[in-house]
């Protein structure tokens, strides 16, 4: 049995790995790493969105390319190797895949292709602080289409324009997609981890306006984010 990548996904990897060798050397990283005032790259974010490769795993009615996941982790990989300091994890393999499995019809019609696009950065928010979140300490609620509560680490929040969060609502939990705007207070820790330029802050909510997910779907997602890892 060939556990190989195809030819196509090899040409992939070496188009990615020389693009990233042209576009982010070591000094991209540092850069970011040792300027308070960037959190990520954007210059080499708006190459890596002008190359579609955000919307690999996108299905094409959704406005990505409709590769699938093999091919992302080709992308992921190099990346990774290129330590590029852009919000990609956060918006690719967080959020995206939340709109994909929890959104509704609407929400992932109003949000795949700005994530496709590299129009809006997404991300997304479980923990609470140390210790694993359940189902029994979570303290995020959502009521009426307000959410309140607060999330720490979110990863990329200092910088994404929307965040899907697990909540407490009157069935159980659920999947919320809110605007990180004025209605949210950011808190961004003092200081960086060497190897991981952007900050994951701290983000709360005050009766602030969310749309919940589909509610079918949603309710039995969120439930295993909260599942212990061994479950």
């Amino acid at each position: 049995m060939n556990f190989d990548f195809s030819d196509a996904q090899k040409a992939l990897k070496q188009q990615t790995r020389g693009f990233l060798r042209a576009a982010c050397d070591t000094t991209v990283p540092r850069r970011v790493l040792e300027n308070a005032d960037e959190p990520y790259a954007r210059d080499l974010w708006q190459q890596i969105c002008a190359n579609e490769s955000l919307g690999i795993a996108i299905p094409e009615e959704y406005g990505g390319i409709g590769f699938g996941y093999l091919e992302l982790c080709v992308v992921a990989e190099e990346l990774g190797r290129a330590i590029a300091p852009v919000p990609f994890s956060s918006s690719v393999y967080l959020a995206t895949e939340a709109v994909l499995l929890g959104g509704s019809e609407d929400q992932k019609q109003a949000l795949l292709p700005k994530l496709a696009a590299g129009e809006a950065i997404g991300t997304f928010a479980l923990s609470e602080g140390p210790g694993q979140a359940t189902e029994a300490n979570l303290q995020t609620t959502l009521k009426n289409g307000r959410l309140s509560g607060t999330k720490v680490p979110v990863p990329d929040g200092d910088v994404a324009d929307f965040c899907v969060v697990v909540a407490r609502d009157g069935n159980g939990t659920s999947l919320a997609v809110v605007d990180l705007g004025a209605d949210s207070t950011p808190s961004i820790p003092p200081a960086r981890t060497p190897g991981s330029p952007s900050t994951a802050p701290r983000r709360s909510f005050s009766a602030t306006p969310a749309r919940a997910g589909s509610s079918r779907i949603a309710s039995s997602i969120a439930p295993r984010c909260c599942s212990p890892w061994n479950s």
